[in-house]
C-alpha cells in the first residue's frame, strides 16, 4: 500500500502541560488554572482542557490524577461527553489470565491499577464526542468519588470515518465442541459424555453476540477452529467408527470433520457472521506429526477445504494458489481498499511434516501482494497460524514458530509487499511486534481454558486502529461431575461461564506511513524479563 500519508493524530501535542481555557472563559474563573486539586483518599488531579481539532469530531482533553504515594492504589475514571483513548501507561497492563487496568468496552470508564508507592500522576487522555459541546470527568477511588467541574469544548473538523471493521480472534475455538448426536457417527449416551451442554451453548452465544453487536464485515480465525486430534478414540467409545487400521483412522477423521466443522460453521450462519479462518496444526490432527498423522494429512486438507473454503464443487475463494493448497489459502477484499490474505504455513506429506509456505504459495502471495499495490489498495493484512517474528508471549502452547523468523523468505516477500498487518495465533497470549513497517499481532487463545481475546481491526483511509478485547471465563470440573467428549482422552472442562461484557486491555494505531501510535496496555512492546 502507498504509505504516503500521514497520521492525523499527533500523540506530542496532546501531551503539552498547560493548555488554554476555553474561548471566552476568563482565566481567573477557571477552577485549576493555578494547579488547585481535589482529594479523593489520596488522590489528586488536574483538569486541563485543549481546544485544538482534533481527529475524532471535537477536542481533546487530558486529565493529570496525582497519587500522593505511602501505597498502591485502584481507582476508576468515568467521562461524559467524550471517550478515553488509550490505558495510560502508568496503570498496570492486564495479562489474558489477570485484570488489572482496563476500558470499558465502549471507553468512557477506566479502571487503573498503580502498583507505584512513589507520588506518581497518571495522564488520562480523553477524546470529544462528535458534537459534544462539554466535556465532564469523575474520578473514584476507595468508595469517594469527585467530579471535575465540566469543561466547554470546541467542536473540530470531522474525522475520516470507518470504512470497514473486522474482528480478528485466532485459535477460536481450538476445542471439539458439538453435539454428537447430529454426528455422521455412531455415538450413545451408554459410551461417553455429549461434546456440548447448555453451558457451552450460553458461552458460544456470548461470545457470538458479542461479536455480531459490533457488525464487523468477517471474523478472520488464523487456525485451531478445532481440537483436530481425530482418527483415535483411546476410551473405546466407536464414536466416529473404528480406527485400527489406516482407512479406518481416515474414515473416522472424515465422520469426526464432518461433526465439527458444520456445526462450527453453524454457530456463524445463525450470528449473520462471515466467517474467514486459516488451518492450524490442529487442523492437521496437531503435533507432533507422527508417522500415521502425516498419513492422515491429505484427509484433514481435504476436509478444511470441503466446509471453509469451497461451496460444493465451487471455490468460495476464486483467487488461491495451486499446488497442495489451492484448498487452504486463499485471498479476497472485503473492501476496495482492504486486501487480505490467509496462508497456510504447514508442509506436511507422509515423509515430512515442515512449517514453510511453499513454493507454489509463495508465489501467489507475492503476485497478491504486487496486484494489490499496483490497485491502490491502501492496507493489506495476511492471516497465518504461526508467529514469524520473536520474541512472543505464549501459555499453555506448544510454541511453533515459522523458521527463519525476518529473515525468512515469506517475511521478505511480505516486506516487499506492503503488508501492514500480520495476524498468528499459536501462543494463546498476546504480543504486539513492529518492524519493516510490518505489525505482527498474535493473539486468541484456547476457549475451554478462559483465554480467548479478540482483535477489533477499524480501518480508515489515514489509518488502522487496534483494539484489543478480553472476556472474564471461569471454568471447571466441579466435584463429581465428567468432562465433555473430545477424541482425546481428557475432554472439556463441563463448566464455563462468560462475562457478556468485553473489556479493552491493549490499544493500537498504525499510520498509513507505517508509524505507530495509541500504543498501550498489553499491545505495548514486549520485553521478557521485564
Amino acid at each position: 500500500m502507498a504509505r504516503s500519508r500521514t497520521l492525523l493524530l499527533a500523540l506530542p501535542a496532546l501531551l503539552v502541560a498547560g493548555l488554554a481555557a476555553a474561548p471566552g472563559e476568563p482565566a481567573a474563573a477557571h477552577p485549576h488554572r493555578h494547579g488547585e486539586v481535589h482529594r479523593v483518599t489520596g488522590v489528586t488531579w488536574t483538569y486541563q482542557t485543549d481546544t485544538a481539532p482534533q481527529v475524532a469530531g471535537g477536542s481533546t482533553a487530558t486529565a493529570d490524577v496525582t497519587l500522593v504515594g505511602g501505597r498502591p492504589t485502584t481507582f476508576r475514571v468515568a467521562v461524559t461527553g467524550g471517550t478515553l483513548r488509550t490505558l495510560p501507561r502508568e496503570c498496570v497492563p492486564s495479562t489474558v489470565v489477570r485484570r488489572h487496568s482496563f476500558l470499558d468496552d465502549d471507553r468512557v470508564g477506566l479502571r487503573c491499577e498503580v502498583a507505584s508507592r512513589d507520588p506518581v500522576a497518571v495522564r488520562v487522555e480523553v477524546r470529544a464526542d462528535a458534537g459534544a459541546s462539554a466535556l465532564a470527568l469523575t474520578v473514584s477511588e476507595s468508595g469517594t468519588a469527585v467530579s471535575a467541574p465540566s469543561r466547554p469544548v470546541t467542536a473540530g473538523a470531522p474525522g475520516t470515518p470507518r470504512t470497514l471493521r473486522l474482528v480478528s480472534s485466532p485459535d477460536f475455538l481450538n476445542a471439539d465442541v458439538a453435539d454428537l448426536r447430529r454426528g455422521p457417527g455412531s455415538w450413545t449416551p451408554q459410551r461417553s459424555t455429549n461434546g456440548i451442554n447448555a453451558a457451552y451453548r450460553r458461552a458460544l452465544d456470548t461470545v457470538l453476540d458479542d461479536w455480531q453487536a459490533k457488525d464487523p464485515a468477517g471474523v478472520l480465525v488464523a487456525g485451531d477452529l478445532v481440537n483436530g486430534r481425530w482418527g483415535r478414540d483411546p476410551r473405546h467409545t466407536g464414536t466416529f467408527g473404528p480406527v485400527g487400521t489406516a482407512a479406518q483412522r481416515a474414515e473416522a477423521t472424515r465422520r469426526a470433520a464432518a461433526t465439527y466443522y458444520p456445526q462450527y460453521l453453524q454457530r456463524f450462519t445463525d450470528h449473520d457472521l462471515e466467517l474467514y479462518a486459516a488451518p492450524g496444526d490442529h487442523e492437521y490432527g496437531d503435533n507432533p506429526w507422527t508417522v500415521s498423522k502425516r498419513r492422515l494429512a491429505p484427509v484433514f486438507q481435504q476436509a478444511f477445504a470441503r466446509y471453509l473454503t469451497r461451496d460444493g464443487a465451487k471455490a468460495r475463494f476464486p483467487d488461491h494458489p495451486s499446488g497442495p493448497h489451492a484448498g487452504t489459502a486463499y485471498a479476497f477484499r472485503p473492501s476496495p481498499d482492504v486486501q487480505v490474505v490467509s496462508i497456510d504455513p504447514f508442509d506436511i506429506t507422509p515423509g515430512h511434516a515442515r512449517i514453510r509456505v511453499d513454493r507454489d504459495q509463495l508465489r501467489w502471495l507475492r503476485g497478491v501482494l504486487r496486484e494489490a499495490r499496483a490497485d491502490g489498495v491502501r492496507w493489506t493484512i495476511v492471516q497465518g497460524h504461526v508467529p514469524i517474528l520473536e520474541p512472543v508471549r505464549a501459555r499453555g502452547s506448544s510454541e511453533l514458530r515459522y523458521p527463519g523468523g525476518a529473515q525468512s523468505a515469506l517475511w521478505r516477500v511480505m516486506r516487499a509487499g506492503g503488508v501492514d498487518l500480520y495476524l498468528t495465533g499459536e501462543v494463546h497470549d498476546v504480543t504486539a511486534t513492529d518492524r519493516d513497517g510490518i505489525v505482527q499481532l498474535a493473539h486468541g487463545g484456547a476457549f475451554q481454558f478462559g483465554l480467548t481475546t479478540y482483535a477489533l481491526l477499524d480501518v480508515h483511509d489515514d489509518r488502522l486502529e487496534v483494539t484489543l478485547e478480553d472476556y472474564d471465563v471461569r471454568t471447571r470440573t466441579p466435584r463429581g461431575q465428567r468432562t465433555l467428549w473430545e477424541t482425546v482422552r481428557s475432554g472439556l472442562r463441563p463448566s464455563i461461564r462468560v462475562d457478556p461484557t468485553p473489556f479493552t486491555i491493549g490499544t493500537l494505531t498504525i499510520g498509513a506511513d507505517g508509524s505507530l501510535s495509541e500504543r498501550s496496555g498489553i499491545l505495548t512492546p514486549y520485553r521478557p524479563g521485564r
